[in-house]
Protein backbone atom coordinates (compact mmCIF):
# COMPACT_ATOMS: atom_id res chain seq x y z
CA UNK A 1 0.00 0.00 0.00
CA UNK A 2 2.86 2.53 0.94
CA UNK A 3 4.34 1.69 -2.35
CA UNK A 4 1.29 1.98 -4.51
CA UNK A 5 0.79 6.16 -2.69
CA UNK A 6 4.62 6.63 -3.89
CA UNK A 7 3.70 5.43 -7.11
CA UNK A 8 0.25 7.56 -7.33
CA UNK A 9 1.90 10.69 -5.70
CA UNK A 10 5.15 10.57 -8.32
CA UNK A 11 2.24 10.19 -11.26
CA UNK A 12 0.19 13.10 -9.53
CA UNK A 13 3.69 15.11 -9.86
CA UNK A 14 4.46 14.29 -13.57
CA UNK A 15 0.81 15.60 -13.47
CA UNK A 16 1.71 18.79 -12.50
CA UNK A 17 5.54 19.00 -14.09
CA UNK A 18 5.86 17.01 -17.22
CA UNK A 19 9.35 17.65 -17.78
CA UNK A 20 11.04 15.31 -14.76
CA UNK A 21 12.65 12.67 -17.02
CA UNK A 22 14.02 10.31 -14.66
CA UNK A 23 10.43 10.70 -12.78
CA UNK A 24 8.85 9.35 -15.89
CA UNK A 25 11.49 6.73 -15.92
CA UNK A 26 11.03 5.72 -12.30
CA UNK A 27 6.81 5.68 -12.92
CA UNK A 28 7.42 2.80 -15.55
CA UNK A 29 9.54 0.89 -13.62
CA UNK A 30 7.57 1.00 -11.10
CA UNK A 31 4.22 0.44 -12.70
CA UNK A 32 6.34 -2.41 -14.37
CA UNK A 33 7.51 -4.23 -11.22
CA UNK A 34 3.76 -3.69 -9.71
CA UNK A 35 2.49 -5.91 -12.74
CA UNK A 36 0.22 -2.67 -14.20
CA UNK A 37 1.70 -2.86 -17.47
CA UNK A 38 -0.98 -0.80 -19.12
CA UNK A 39 -0.23 1.82 -16.64
CA UNK A 40 3.40 1.43 -17.65
CA UNK A 41 2.73 1.70 -21.18
CA UNK A 42 -0.10 4.98 -20.64
CA UNK A 43 3.13 6.36 -18.79
CA UNK A 44 5.46 5.39 -21.52
CA UNK A 45 3.96 7.45 -24.08
CA UNK A 46 2.73 9.95 -22.46
CA UNK A 47 6.28 10.30 -21.78
CA UNK A 48 7.55 10.34 -25.20
CA UNK A 49 5.01 12.68 -26.27
CA UNK A 50 6.39 15.30 -23.55
CA UNK A 51 10.07 14.66 -24.87
CA UNK A 52 9.20 14.32 -28.25
CA UNK A 53 12.13 16.02 -30.47
CA UNK A 54 14.70 15.36 -27.66
CA UNK A 55 16.26 12.47 -29.16
CA UNK A 56 18.47 11.52 -25.93
CA UNK A 57 15.23 11.24 -23.76
CA UNK A 58 13.64 9.88 -26.23
CA UNK A 59 16.51 6.87 -26.31
CA UNK A 60 16.36 6.35 -22.64
CA UNK A 61 12.72 5.85 -22.76
CA UNK A 62 12.95 3.03 -25.39
CA UNK A 63 15.72 1.65 -23.77
CA UNK A 64 13.75 1.54 -20.44
CA UNK A 65 10.74 0.22 -22.81
CA UNK A 66 13.00 -2.59 -24.18
CA UNK A 67 14.37 -4.10 -20.49
CA UNK A 68 11.23 -3.83 -19.45
CA UNK A 69 9.84 -6.03 -22.58
CA UNK A 70 7.35 -3.08 -23.16
CA UNK A 71 6.44 -2.49 -26.31
CA UNK A 72 6.68 1.20 -27.60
Amino acid sequence: AMVETMVQGLAAKLDQDGSDLPGWLKLVRAYSVLDRKDDAQKALQRAKSQFSGNTQALEQLEALATELGLKS
